[in-house]
């Protein structure tokens, strides 16, 4: 018996979808797009050249230059020379863009953690198993 791939993709992407219209779901994609994934990169790297933000965020040098050119007048960045190289410029949290990027980290983690107990302890170790397993074998390709 051979699985209807294509049938249980078609299942998927409706779940997906729907599910990404929930609260929960809708924070975690966020934290990946515009400022937050910005401010959530610096979080993580502690520093980074705007071509590493562009590359990591699958948008273009002009997107990135817009994100940070609102990032800064908002008071969440800082951006000057490098110091290994001064024609290259590094990007750098400033203190309230750390505690703006805490504040939402700790939102979506309340909200995944919530999302997941719906689950129960067993199924939502699985549901974690089998993505990662799904991670790992799309990055071996």
């Amino acid at each position: 018996m051979t699985a209807d791939y294509e049938g249980l993709a078609t299942e998927l992407l409706q779940v997906n979808g729907a599910l990404l219209q929930l609260p929960a779901l809708h924070l975690q994609v966020r934290l990946n797009q515009g400022e937050p994934f910005v401010l959530n990169y610096l979080l993580l790297h502690h520093q980074a050249h705007p071509v590493e933000l562009s590359r990591s965020g699958a948008v273009s040098s002009a997107r990135i230059a817009a994100l940070l050119g609102r990032l800064e007048d908002k008071g969440y960045i800082t951006r000057g020379p490098d110091p290994l190289n001064n024609r290259q410029v590094i990007v750098t949290l400033s203190p309230k863009g750390l505690e703006v990027i805490q504040s939402f980290r700790a939102q979506v983690l309340r909200s995944t953690a919530q999302m997941l107990s719906l689950l129960g302890p067993e199924d939502a170790k699985e549901f974690i198993r089998l993505r990662r397993k799904l991670l790992d074998n799309l990055t071996q390709q």
